[in-house]
């Protein structure tokens, strides 16, 4: 199963600035987008309190959580691909990491919704720079046997990240939380959610400069080996990205939307999980952030290198859809696990269930995007994946978390049942997760039987 195209496509002798490539160059990679999901996750830990001191409803917070973040981060996210195959991707990642972690901080200064919500948007903005230059930092320096390794490793960054700000978030809003106000130099008295912000904003703004430290190579040298590769035609432009969605409508288009569905339902329960711990069981914010934050890093992990370790297996013994029947059976399972943890009363009972659907369908990304990948020609590889990326950021953050609070604020209208929401959302979607990747394995099925 191919995931890279090539091994180093720079020459030994090009022109480089800085020290730091390799495995090195990972790490620092992976320490950056653990800080990008603790930045964009932690407002889940913060719900009550915005509720309390902002005066928000649901639904205002589920915009945050959501749209104002999603839709940003996958919009710019379209034009990173451009920028970085032009422009020093260094210097990139440097103003995203400064624009997200400012607008981190900016969300502790803000006072009201529409402050917060300008906030909310610059984090997606900035964030939306990371992981277009990472894999091409990556690409550039790892052989192609070596690469498929190297980019799970960064992507890691998501399910430690995300792990880590429920529990590093629980345990902070629940410390400061006794504290009460803090006066803090410049800017006055602050409420613990917002001290919250602007320590993450700054730690976030801190770690920027160590970006000039990765090696990157002269992009002009690679441009005109690459313009001399396609003149001689060692190399060629091939079918057109419109040309290759147009003759394959229901892989390249309906795979996204299969499971942008499959992370709608994903988005509500990472979005309102603690919340409902808090709520259902009447547990603190720390206590919930630790226990549902470990579990949720271990069943991630295991479902991540599990899961593609499976599908790749059952891909070489001839299941040629496997990448999708493996998440068909998951959502079976997983998705009927969870409403049973859901109704159970019980948070034991509830984390140890929840976890069955975080291994069988959160980190789905590997395997969904080799499904792509194995059927992309090599030079729309990168803008494949992009479209991918932008089309089940765009459905899952923008349906998953505000669909719930719609459901909990006009249907089933007591906090309390915020429970029986995501079992509405996880009732509704699933269905049709399953019956898009049914029709997308049915095409897979076809496309090999024809030999393509």
């Amino acid at each position: 199963m191919q995931i890279a195209d090539s091994g180093p496509v720079v020459a030994s002798g090009t022109p480089a600035r800085g020290f730091l490539r390799g495995w090195p160059m990972i790490w620092l990679f992976l320490l950056l987008y653990i800080f990008s999901f603790i930045d964009r996750q932690i407002i889940t830990m913060m719900v009550d309190p915005l509720k309390r001191d902002l005066g928000l409803t649901d639904f205002q917070i589920s915009l945050m959580m959501g749209p104002a973040f999603g839709l940003f981060f996958a919009l710019c996210g379209l034009q990173m691909g451009w920028l970085v195959d032009r422009y020093s991707r260094r210097w990139i990642t440097i103003a995203g990491v400064m624009l997200w972690g400012a607008a981190t901080l900016g969300s502790g200064l803000a006072r009201s919704f529409p402050g917060l919500l300008v906030g909310r948007m610059g984090v997606g903005m900035g964030e939306a720079t990371l992981t277009p230059a990472a894999h091409s930092l990556i690409a550039e320096q790892f052989p192609r046997e070596r690469l498929s390794t190297a980019i799970a490793v960064y992507s890691l960054g998501a399910v430690i990240g995300g792990g880590l700000a429920v529990v590093l978030g629980g345990a902070i809003v629940h410390l400061a939380a006794g504290a009460g106000e803090v006066h803090l130099p410049l800017v006055g008295e602050v409420r613990p959610w917002q001290l919250v912000f602007i320590v993450l904003g700054i730690a976030t703004i801190l770690l920027a400069p160590l970006v000039l430290m990765v090696r990157e190579y002269d992009r002009k040298a690679a441009r005109e080996a690459t313009r001399l590769a396609v003149a001689s035609g060692a190399t060629t432009e091939g079918i057109s990205l419109r040309q290759l969605f147009a003759r394959h409508p229901m892989l390249f288009i309906g795979l996204p939307l299969g499971f942008g569905l499959l992370n709608v339902i994903t988005n509500a329960y990472g979005a309102w999980t603690p919340t409902f711990m808090v709520r259902e069981f009447g547990w603190d914010v720390g206590k919930v952030g630790l226990a549902w934050g470990v579990q949720h890093i271990i069943a991630a992990v295991v479902g991540q290198i599990g899961g593609a370790m499976l599908v790749d297996w059952l891909y070489r013994r001839g299941m040629t859809d496997a990448h999708t029947r493996y998440q068909i059976w998951g959502v079976l399972i997983g998705v009927p696990i969870n409403i049973v943890a859901l109704w159970s009363g019980d948070p034991w009972i509830f984390l140890i269930l929840n976890a069955v659907y975080y291994v069988l369908c959160y980190p789905f990304l590997g395997y969904a995007v080799s499904a792509l990948q194995i059927h992309t020609p090599q030079h729309l590889r990168g803008q494949v994946s992009a479209i991918f990326l932008a089309i089940i950021t765009v459905i899952g953050s923008g349906i998953g978390a505000p669909f719930t609070a719609l459901v909990s604020d006009n249907l089933v209208r007591e906090s309390g049942q915020l429970g029986m929401a995501l079992i509405i959302v996880s009732a509704v979607f699933a269905p049709l997760v399953i019956i898009m990747l049914s029709l997308v394995s049915r095409k897979l099925r076809a496309m090999h039987a024809a030999g393509e």
